[in-house]
């Protein structure tokens, strides 16, 4: 077991860090992931808690945590060791193109590169580790976490440590994307509004059975609940990316209460026809990253006879703040059609007017605001949201929309003015509009106008696109057009972008 400490070199000791700590060590012989065929002890984390102290002991005071996160064993391990031993993760993401990947590196440089050997593969992450002085870490199934032999002599900035758990990645609502700095209280108080019990007086014990995570590493959602399963000491059987044989597979080993499948999962089972038997187990499903319409959660509930409860959250909230549970879903569920649920313990929800910030009455439609522990500011403030919603009587919240133009692709956010922003960078792209289409999977996907300053095809843009932008980011579809609509100030329209070159339903199929 690792004997780090982090009063010496990440500011004060945390809880979650002597928690995860006295976790891995209540029986590390037994299985705490599965993936691929292959089971792994507690022990496993626990080596890499012990192999990151050691990797750093030349570098006290590298504090901060680079990992490029996949969903596979060795990240998992890089993930529980960086913030079992109180350190900073900062998030990386696998799927960016090279040249984005490299970029995060060097404007984050993180103190040490934690990758996986496909990713090392890449030589913008060497060049970029390289160009930043960072300590090189593999990851691995076999050994979660390696020292790598490099050309040159790592010189970790060494800043010191503050009280950051997590630099989450977010693609945001209203510009760029950012990073979240996601505290270790803040993260505490999330958990604690979840119902994991922190306290001193609870002894911790590990459970059985396994959940089943399939959620990208690299989105809260999936991030959230590596941390959240260690502490409450349950096995994860893991997916590396969501597939409906996959998911039914670990389904019938694993035979959970409870599993999670955002609606765009949830709408993927429905169509692949899963039989009902694969539910026999499941108590409820949980539902989350994207807005949820209410006709898919009836014909899911419909179909299989378990109750799909809805969660509402976002990155800089540390998790989810509000959310059905099976008592509220059972007395509530029909008469409050379309529903998120009701805020979590320590939250309080209340809705204001977009112009006058004045509250309003119950089933008013404006801006949500929110306070609590695990949301940012200080002193009480309340947190404004860009969701436009309604809080009925009974504390109920509803969700209506966005006041931004924000695109919401399968519970990805994508801010137009990001494809905008990576398409204006070609030498020939005059100006560029991005619009959100509607999509029976995704829910919404971006399209691409642009004009152009000289010649240019659309497959030449969008390759363009492949090394500036995620998967997630890239636009389904993109035209070349002779103008963009604009509006009486002459501003470029969305809307009649829209209307004007993608009103053809196909479009968003692609």
């Amino acid at each position: 077991m690792s004997s780090y400490n982090a009063g010496a070199n990440a500011g004060p000791d945390r809880l979650l860090s002597q928690r995860i700590r006295e976790m891995l060590a209540i029986d590390p012989s037994a299985t705490a992931l599965s993936f691929d065929g292959e089971s792994y002890p507690w022990s496993y984390y626990g080596e890499a808690l012990t192999d990151l102290d050691r990797l750093l002991a030349a570098y006290p005071g590298a504090a901060r945590v680079g990992v490029v996160l996949r969903n596979r064993p060795g990240t998992m391990a890089a993930v529980v060791a960086t913030i079992g031993t109180g350190r900073e993760l900062v998030t990386l993401s696998p799927h960016l193109g090279d040249i984005g990947l490299a970029k995060d590196i060097a404007d984050l440089h993180p103190d040490v590169i934690v990758a996986d050997e496909e990713d090392w593969a890449r030589a913008a992450v060497v060049i970029a580790a390289e160009k930043v002085g960072a300590v090189a870490v593999t990851s691995g199934p076999d050994h979660a976490l390696v020292a790598r032999p490099v050309s040159w002599e790592p010189e970790p900035a060494l800043e010191p440590a503050g009280d950051v758990a997590v630099l989450m990645m977010t693609s945001g609502t209203t510009g760029r994307p950012k990073r979240v700095e996601l505290t270790y209280e803040r993260m505490t108080a999330s958990f604690r509004s979840a119902g994991i019990l922190l306290d001193e007086g609870h002894v911790p014990h590990l459970r059985s059975g396994a959940a089943i995570l399939w959620a990208s590493l690299a989105h809260i959602s999936g991030l959230y609940f590596v941390i959240s399963h260690v502490l409450e000491g349950r096995a994860v059987a893991l997916l590396e990316k969501f597939t409906v044989d996959g998911w039914v597979d670990l389904v019938r080993e694993h035979r959970p209460g409870y599993v999670r499948l955002a609606p765009t999962a949830l709408r993927m089972v429905l169509q692949a026809e899963v039989p009902a038997a694969i539910f026999a187990s499941i108590r409820a499903v949980g539902s989350g990253t994207a807005p949820l319409p209410p006709d898919l959660a009836e014909a899911f509930e419909d179909r299989y006879g378990v109750p799909v409860l809805g969660t509402y959250g976002a990155t800089e909230f540390a998790g989810a703040i509000a959310g059905w549970n099976l008592k509220d879903k059972k007395e509530w569920g029909a008469r409050k059609r379309g529903s998120v649920g009701r805020a979590f313990h320590g939250i309080e929800l209340r809705i204001v007017d977009r112009e006058t910030r004045e509250v309003l009455a119950p089933g008013a439609i404006g801006l949500l605001e929110a306070r609590g522990g695990q949301l940012p500011g200080a002193d009480g403030a309340w947190l404004q949201t860009t969701d436009l919603a309604s809080i009925d009587a009974d504390g109920f919240l509803f969700i209506h929309g966005r006041s931004d133009d924000a695109i919401n692709r399968g519970g990805f956010k994508i801010p137009p003015s990001v494809i905008e922003e990576a398409l204006c960078e070609h030498p020939a792209v005059d100006e560029a509009s991005v619009v959100g289409l509607p999509d029976p999977r995704l829910g919404e996907v971006p399209a691409a106008a642009v004009t152009l300053l000289s010649p240019a095809t659309e497959a030449e843009l969008m390759e363009f696109l492949t090394d500036k932008l995620t998967r997630y980011q890239r636009p389904v579809a993109l035209k070349v057009v002779d103008e963009l609509p604009r509006t009486p100030s002459l501003k470029v329209s969305r809307p009649l972008v829209r209307e004007t070159y993608f009103s053809d339903p196909q479009l968003s199929a692609r």
